[in-house]
């Protein structure tokens, strides 16, 4: 789908989709080197795992629990059972009179599987926002706030850019693989700040 997308063969409802874009980052982080790419992100979100952790994370695209709530992605890595909801377009779904609010049945039924599992529940929040924006998530009661943790797209594209230009050893297909993940969240407008010096730079070239 990288390429279609890049190439602007799909339409933009479907370029829109929030599902899309979640398969498409989280795709890379599974099937990359994860000790590179998918420790490297779990570090930058300040959680703390091990080479073999990565290597062995689970990856859960859109589980169901049981009052059918599904969430993005569950991944079960080291000693952490995370949530990851991921927004776009879209915004959090809020409470009907049939159900609660998305991020409360979500935290409901992400700490359940957690204790299953016996791990630490986080649950991790991924917008377009190029800041944190409190009203999102003023439902989130205060004793969980410790778990919850905010990121945007735009962190990612900022450490696909700073592992490229680093001497990362990845392959030359996973760097080929990050180039156009990286050009395709560029092309969403979800490209980290750079500054203006790198945009003064690029102009002189």
């Amino acid at each position: 789908m990288y390429l279609a997308e890049l190439h602007g063969k799909l339409s933009q409802a479907i370029s829109q989709k929030e599902d899309l874009l979640t398969s498409n980052v989280f795709s890379f982080f599974k099937y990359t080197n994860r000790i590179i790419f998918l420790k490297g992100y779990l570090n930058f979100l300040n959680l703390k795992v091990s080479n073999q952790d990565a290597i062995d994370a689970e990856f859960i695209f859109w589980p169901t629990y049981g009052d059918n709530t599904e969430p993005d992605l569950v991944i079960i890595v080291g000693r952490y059972y995370l949530l990851i909801e991921a927004k776009y377009i879209s915004d959090f779904s809020g409470e009907t009179q049939k159900s609660k609010a998305q991020i409360i049945r979500e935290i409901d039924g992400g700490k359940l599987e957690a204790a299953n599992y016996r791990k630490i529940f986080k649950y991790i929040a991924i917008t377009a926002d190029h800041y944190y924006k409190e009203d999102k998530f003023k439902l989130i009661p205060s004793e969980f706030k410790p778990h919850f943790i905010w990121d945007n797209w735009q962190s990612i594209s900022s450490l696909l850019k700073n592992i490229l230009d680093s001497n990362a050893r990845i392959t030359g297909q996973e760097k080929e693989f990050a180039c156009d993940l990286y050009r395709l969240l560029d092309k969403k407008c979800l490209r980290g700040y750079r500054g203006i010096l790198s945009i003064l730079k690029k102009g002189l070239q």
